[in-house]
């Protein structure tokens, strides 16, 4: 009666372990594995050994550890360069003075009209104190009297956009001769003009 008693006591508090199993105290302990051996080095009999490794060993430890987020960064880094988006450099808006070179005359020199060899505009400027006005100079070169000369100019104001065209009428020019026109505009902030069209009669 004591034994069966004995063994139900045994079988309670002893549930789940196997009839014959070795505490664990008597099991032996697991070997470690290889990378386990590697990082932590050879065996220490000192219980405080990772306070005594050696500075190569630290190294090593240490370098393991964060080569794996190196390369991570790395990668990332790569990736951006190859798939970001890429930045290009816009090009240097040009200036006024290259825009007017480009596109229209040097006023301080002659007009050469190709159409009408009659007449020359020598001089154009802008006058803008009090009446606004467009100041130049025609040049009868023929060998003859013109009785009427009609220019044209379209005038632009100092970005290079068009106002409108002006017209400037003089007659009686005499062979070789020169003159100075006056031509009040509305246009206040024109800055240049271009000959459009001449003609003489």
């Amino acid at each position: 009666m004591l034994i069966r008693l004995k063994n139900l006591i045994e079988s309670i508090v002893y549930a789940g372990m196997k009839p014959g199993a070795r505490s664990a105290e008597g099991a032996p302990a697991a070997k470690p594995g290889l990378l386990s051996r590697f990082l932590n080095g050879s065996a220490q009999s000192d219980p405080l050994y990772l306070t005594n490794q050696t500075f190569a060993q630290r190294a090593q430890r240490i370098l393991l550890l964060g080569s794996p987020i190196v390369l991570v960064i790395a990668g990332a880094l790569l990736a951006i360069y190859i798939w970001g988006p890429k930045t290009t450099n816009n090009p240097k808006p040009a200036t006024s003075a290259e825009i007017r070179a480009r596109v229209l005359p040097v006023f301080n020199k002659p007009f050469k009209l190709d159409t009408n060899r009659d007449l020359e505009v020598t001089e154009v400027h802008f006058e803008h104190t009090g009446e606004h006005s467009m100041v130049g100079t025609l040049h009868n070169k023929s060998d003859h009297p013109i009785v009427e000369a009609v220019v044209t100019f379209e005038l632009a104001d100092p970005a290079n956009s068009q106002l409108g065209g002006v017209t400037v009428t003089e007659i009686n020019l005499a062979p070789g001769a020169s003159r100075t026109f006056r031509k009040p505009i509305e246009q206040t902030n024109a800055m240049y003009a271009l000959v459009r069209e001449v003609e003489t009669r």
